[in-house]
């Protein structure tokens, strides 16, 4: 890991850089119609050890560059044995990025993952993210092409359950 850089869990005074990236990581995914966070529902998080979802994040020069967000998926599948890391978002600073700072961070969940008796990291990337595509292939991570994600959202959900 890059010596000066810091990843720790994020704290409530993060929150402000940390709804900005999430923002910028929605509008570069072209998933601003979608975004749904807000400053208070990150904060809840953010203040919620307990909460599934954690997040951390990367400080290079007293300055947060970086967050990601995970969940322990304690769940054993048929095909999967044990628990699963998801990681829901990781977005370093366009400034930042080519510094090894992500690879750190999927190291640091990695970790946190193996201690937890977890086998295994997922996580979903938008089909035109090229760049995320190269990055996670050269960490030795592999495209899953064998299934396809089906949602049912919102009121398509209400209306099926009737």
């Amino acid at each position: 890991m890059n010596p000066s850089i810091t990843i720790r869990a994020a704290e409530l005074t993060d929150c402000k850089i940390i709804y900005h990236m999430a923002y910028e990581l929605a509008k570069m995914q072209d998933l601003l119609p979608r975004f749904c966070l807000t400053p208070e529902s990150l904060e809840s998080m953010v203040s919620n050890p307990h909460d599934a979802t954690q997040t951390i994040v990367a400080i290079k020069n007293g300055q947060v560059v970086a967050f990601a967000m995970y969940t322990l998926l304690q769940n054993n599948r048929l095909y999967h044995q044990g628990y699963a890391m998801y990681i829901d978002e990781l977005y370093v600073l366009a400034l930042n990025r080519n510094q090894g700072i992500g690879t750190a961070m999927f190291q640091f969940i990695g970790d946190i993952a193996l201690k937890k008796g977890c086998n295994r990291m997922e996580w979903w990337v938008e089909q035109n993210n090229e760049g995320a595509f190269t990055f996670y292939e050269h960490i030795g991570a592999r495209a899953l092409n064998e299934f396809v994600t089906f949602r049912l959202q919102g009121e398509a959900l209400k209306e099926f359950v009737g």
